[in-house]
């Protein structure tokens, strides 16, 4: 895990990322927390909430229609970056950017655009 997302030498990920305005839960052992998704690949997602998990933790991503263990990576600013404990299907990632496209006109997902700010 201690690559996560890039590959070797080039600095570049591994797997392509998404952007995605979607709403999805993270469970520790302590609570669960609402996150915004901001990208998602086979290996892990970026979120971003205002309470996220710290680094290190073990925690389980959860949205409508995808479930898998991971590991957060690094937590600062609001964000952080999660890697899944084993890849998810291209299938779930196609789901996820399905679910984000249905929601992507929901104005309380529209994460860091002011209300005012075109999408």
């Amino acid at each position: 895990m201690s690559m996560f997302g890039k590959s070797s030498g080039g600095g570049r990920r591994r797997t392509a990322r998404a952007p995605l305005p979607l709403l999805a839960v993270v469970s520790t052992v302590g609570c669960d927390r609402r996150v915004g998704l901001i990208n998602v690949s086979r290996d892990g997602v970026l979120l971003t909430s205002p309470d996220l998990p710290a680094e290190g933790e073990t925690i389980i991503f959860q949205s409508e229609t995808v479930q898998s263990f991971g590991r957060v990576m690094w937590s600062r600013g609001g964000q952080c970056g999660v890697a899944f404990e084993a890849p998810i299907s291209p299938e779930q990632v196609e789901q996820l950017r399905s679910e984000a496209g249905v929601a992507a006109d929901l104005p309380y997902l529209s994460f860091g655009r002011d209300q005012g700010e075109a999408a």
